[in-house]
């Protein structure tokens, strides 16, 4: 297809996984603020308690984060988030690396652990929160599936829009192909009619000449005016010789034109090779759970553009579920008597298909309701 947007399917092949790593750089860095953020607000908790003494910093810390963690549901679409707080000197508060805390044989002392808490935070904490978005997760998958569908609707944007402007051309050819053969048929006309009169002109030749002859034999008397009719037929000769070779001239104009149309239809052979070739390969890519003869490729080709929609609408419908599928009636070949199935589309459209091992579907043909009969033909020799 001269029109096909291969400039567009490149660049919507190649933009999605480009697209997908900048999001997923993006969401990683803007999802990591919020948390940040977050975080910040909570992981201390009440600073009364820490004031009085009665829950150490580390254990408030731990208890916080961890609930926050746990009200997290980023974690289940595949987000790995890794919290970390320690100290300005450098010790962890979360997560525990190691507990050095001996077993205390006295009550702990609120006044300490207040003292304590209160230096730990006037000297500050340092919290890090880590975020990585794995790959191949539920989250992933999704931004890559928007970016996928985002390049398949400008894709398929571009598409209809050059098959607009291949069926407008196609519409342009044809009408000059009806319009030389209207000429050709004129002229054509013409050209019987001219021969036509030559043979009666050759005719009245010939029936004058046979006269003449007879008249010199008859009397020779009359020999003079026989020799001026005979001019006279003579010159009427040169000019039906001259309009033989306008008419000859006009034939040739008429081969050549001819030979033009010749050539503008082996071109759209072609192209519709081309299209059957580009059909086949895209329904092998999209259609996995069913084959489709070349015969039907073939047809659907033939077919206008609406009714093109409404037998793939068929042939995907097969491809899901086939039982979805209305069927009008099956169709038993001569030879073997092996089923075939004939469906309806688009009021004139007929597609047959058949079910093959592993119950597969077959798409044998696509027509109209005009080919039915060469269809059927078609069927009777599978």
């Amino acid at each position: 297809m001269s029109r096909f947007p291969i400039k567009t399917l490149i660049l919507c092949v190649l933009l999605p996984p480009l697209v997908y790593a900048f999001s997923i750089q993006l969401l990683e860095r803007t999802i990591q603020s919020r948390y940040t953020d977050a975080l910040a607000d909570i992981y201390t908790g009440d600073t009364r308690v820490l004031f009085d003494g009665s829950v150490r910093l580390k254990d408030a810390v731990r208890d916080n984060v961890e609930a926050f963690i746990a009200d997290s549901r980023l974690p289940m679409w595949g987000v790995r988030v890794t919290i970390s707080v320690k100290t300005s000197d450098g010790n962890y508060l979360y997560p525990n690396v190691y507990d050095d805390a001996k077993p205390e044989l006295n009550p702990p002392d609120s006044i300490a652990i207040a003292r304590e808490n209160f230096r730990l935070l006037n000297d500050g904490l340092i919290k890090t929160v880590d975020l990585k978005i794995e790959h191949n997760s539920l989250f992933a998958n999704l931004v890559l599936m928007v970016c996928v569908v985002a390049a398949l609707s400008v894709f398929i944007l571009f598409y209809r829009r050059g098959m607009k402007m291949v069926h407008q051309a196609e519409l342009a050819k044809q009408e000059v192909i009806d319009n030389l053969s209207l000429e050709r048929e004129e002229s054509v006309s013409k050209l019987q009619d001219l021969e036509a009169h030559r043979r009666k002109l050759s005719e009245k030749i010939d029936a004058m000449k046979g006269e003449l002859n007879h008249e010199r034999e008859k009397a020779s008397a009359a020999e003079d005016d026989m020799i001026e009719e005979l001019v006279s037929l003579e010159d009427k000769i040169s000019e039906n010789l001259a309009e033989q070779e306008r008419q000859n001239a006009e034939i040739d104009a008429l081969k050549e034109k001819i030979r033009e149309f010749e050539k503008a239809s082996e071109s759209k052979n072609r192209q519709r090779l081309k299209e059957v070739d580009a059909i086949k390969k895209r329904f092998t890519a999209l259609y996995k759970n069913m084959t489709i003869h070349d015969r039907a490729i073939q047809g659907l080709v033939e077919l206008t553009e609406d009714m093109k929609i409404k037998a793939e609408e068929v042939i995907h419908q097969l491809n899901d579920d086939p039982k979805k599928v209305q069927i009008k009636r099956k169709v038993f070949g001569k030879k073997n008597r092996e089923t075939v199935f004939e469906v309806i589309f688009a009021y004139r459209g007929r597609l047959y298909f058949r079910k093959t091992l592993g119950n597969q579907v077959e798409v044998l043909v696509v027509g109209t309701k005009l080919t039915q009969n060469k269809d059927l033909s078609f069927l009777d020799t599978l």
